[in-house]
């Protein structure tokens, strides 16, 4: 897909994985890197000494307090949340609902381990922290406490996840309406403990379901075992796409996918040697029909006056 959109591989990555707030771990899954001029003048930009005036805008972050949600339905959201048990001890600072909705906001935000969350939850303004009902700091009139990383992995580890994953599910649907035209699947594990499912918009990362796995393979919650079961758990599908790795390139999924009116784009690697040998034999085209780029003598060529001959077309 990366290369269908005129990627460039430009090597693979170091192969560590986030572990704490500024710790990394290796992993041994070196992920290939691909990258994509988005302006003919990107390069340049990137090396020149200072950033243009118009790029400068990208290197501030995110400024405090910006949620993914409006505060109608943050209220909304925590008050489903609310609903869900609490495993830890009865004497507890921060409440179950609170937590659970920063949770939720910061998934929403494309956080995806318990670092970023806990760093989302320090950007919450003192009137957002009042709404969600955290604690008053002891000795002042007015700041309200957000929980810390240990409160949030706390919580994540005991927690049942599936009861979870409903409530959230539920909200998000009954706030989407209607699902997006192109849907990205994909899975992320949280420190190696709890795997997150998301079926999300291809603009912007929105999530519009989830679900939870333990592992990417190989046991009964699975990775692929959880996205059967979560695609069965969705509404209709026609007219939508859903994409997806090639982990989840599976009869079954395709089938639900298709039954419920939807197409899907799923990747093909060679751990289906059968399955990848077909498909090549049915590509007609020496390279990706998609968004093919002329070579760079066809250029040279054109303003030189000269016809290219039908093999660089």
């Amino acid at each position: 897909m990366y290369k269908a959109r005129n990627g460039e591989p430009v090597g693979f990555s170091a192969g560590y994985s986030r572990h704490c707030a500024d710790f990394y771990l290796a992993n041994d899954r070196p992920k290939k890197l691909w990258l994509r001029e988005l302006s003919p003048t990107a390069r340049t930009h990137l090396r020149a000494p200072q950033v243009p005036e118009e790029c400068r805008a990208g290197l501030a972050a995110a400024p405090s307090g910006v949620l993914p949600v409006t505060q109608q339905q943050m209220k909304s959201l925590l008050d489903v949340l609310r609903q869900a048990p609490d495993p830890r001890d009865s004497n507890t600072h921060y409440r179950t609902g609170p937590v659970l909705t920063i949770i939720a906001l910061a998934l929403l935000a494309g956080r995806r381990d318990i670092a970023e969350i806990a760093r989302f939850a320090t950007t919450l303004t003192q009137p957002q922290r009042r709404q969600l009902g955290l604690p008053r700091k002891q000795g002042t009139r007015a700041f309200h406490k957000v929980p810390g990383y240990g409160v949030f992995y706390a919580l994540l580890t005991r927690i049942d996840p599936e009861p979870l994953a409903a409530l959230l599910t539920d909200w998000l649907q009954s706030r989407a309406g209607t699902l997006p035209q192109a849907l990205a699947m994909d899975g992320k594990m949280i420190r190696d403990h709890l795997g997150l499912l998301t079926l999300a918009q291809h603009e912007d990362g929105a999530p519009q379901a989830l679900a939870v796995y333990d592992q990417k393979e190989g046991t009964p919650r699975c990775e692929q075992t959880a996205a059967a079961a979560f695609l069965e758990r969705l509404p209709a599908l026609d007219g939508k796409i859903i994409t997806a790795d090639a982990l989840h390139c599976q009869r079954q999924s395709a089938r639900v996918i298709v039954e419920k009116g939807g197409d899907y784009l799923l990747q093909i690697k060679g751990n289906q040697p059968g399955l990848l040998q077909q498909a090549q034999a049915l590509d007609g085209l020496a390279g990706t029909p998609f968004l093919s780029r002329p070579p760079a003598d066809t250029a040279a060529s054109k303003s030189a006056g000269c016809t290219p001959s039908p093999s660089s077309r």
